[in-house]
């Protein structure tokens, strides 16, 4: 009997039951490397009005890489991710961060704006949520790759610049509805910074510290006014990092070749590992509910970053 009740705590331990009831094998992913899941993709168009039409790529956890590829169903539903590029961006040169976390096993839908030339931050926060609409829809329609495979309860946002202010502004605008946000190098705005008054999820802001097109003393007002002390909030700044240090490596390096950034201090790839395991811990922790990426984001991994020079600034708040 003993036996028995060894090899069941056993099979516990390797295969923990989650919070929705089904069997999943667990274990910690390095979050700034891929994760262990293949990617499945497809295209998307949603309206939402006053705007118009936004494209968009759905990725999704699935057997094997590809598009329309069969989805991995084993390990139960998944969380949401909106993802946003900023001005004159589109979704397809900043695949780096979607790709990213669904190999983490996140469901992500990385949006287009109608006219991606347009100041206008509302615009890319309609974007979020319409885009949150959109995966709903996809959830409940029978002949979607992802039906019944979206967490309902588990929704983040992440954007850059333009798309960093218009997360914050869909986060303050719809609390209800998202559950954790991450604003890389976010732009500021007057919606933008009404908006983050009303913010009371986890925030993250990151921005790196020779950013010169939206500059750390633009963004940390973020932090230290506009978002209250009663939310959980962070923020971070890359040492070495710049703007276009945030998009795919191909179109960083053509970026700062016509001299649209200051030149980086570090690596396109370094940015890149060091912003993944920051934002990718964020939603691990916020929407998997997973404890051990505690380290990552609040304890001993950040302040190990923080004290060998990765991060020139690195300050938090829990209420």
């Amino acid at each position: 009997m003993k036996k028995y009740i060894l090899i069941g705590l056993l099979i516990l331990f390797i295969f923990p039951v989650n919070s929705i009831g089904s069997i999943e094998y667990y274990q910690i992913h390095m979050p700034d490397q891929p994760g262990p899941y293949q990617i499945g993709h497809f295209r998307i168009v949603y309206n939402v009005p006053p705007f118009g039409k936004y494209s968009a790529t759905i990725r999704y956890p699935a057997k094997i890489n590809g598009w329309l590829a069969p989805p991995e169903k084993s390990h139960g539903a998944y969380p949401g991710i909106i993802v946003g590029n900023g001005f004159a961006g589109s979704d397809w040169n900043i695949k780096w961060i979607p790709n990213h976390l669904t190999s983490h096993g996140f469901i992500t839908l990385c949006f287009t704006p109608p006219n991606k030339y347009l100041g206008n931050t509302t615009q890319w926060s309609y974007g979020f949520i319409g885009g949150i609409d959109k995966l709903f829809e996809e959830n409940s329609r029978i002949l979607s790759p992802i039906n019944e495979l979206l967490n309902l309860e588990k929704i983040g946002v992440i954007g850059l610049s333009m798309g960093g202010a218009g997360c914050i502004e869909a986060t303050g605008n719809k609390p209800i509805i998202i559950d954790a946000a991450v604003a890389l190098a976010p732009a500021r705005s007057n919606s933008s910074q009404s908006a983050a008054i009303n913010i009371s999820v986890p925030i993250q802001i990151q921005v790196g510290n020779n950013d010169s097109m939206v500059q750390p003393e633009r963004v940390i007002p973020y932090y230290n006014i506009q978002i209250s002390n009663n939310t959980i909030k962070e923020y971070l700044e890359i040492n070495g990092g710049n703007h276009i240090g945030y998009i795919d490596e191909f179109y960083a390096k053509f970026a700062e070749w016509i001299g649209l950034d200051k030149s980086h201090g570090i690596e396109f790839s370094e940015q890149h590992r060091i912003s993944s395991k920051y934002f990718t811990s964020w939603f691990y922790y916020y929407l998997k509910d997973q404890d051990e990426y505690y380290p990552y984001i609040f304890g001993i991994e950040a302040i190990n970053d923080y004290n060998s020079g990765v991060l020139s600034e690195f300050k938090f708040h829990l209420p």
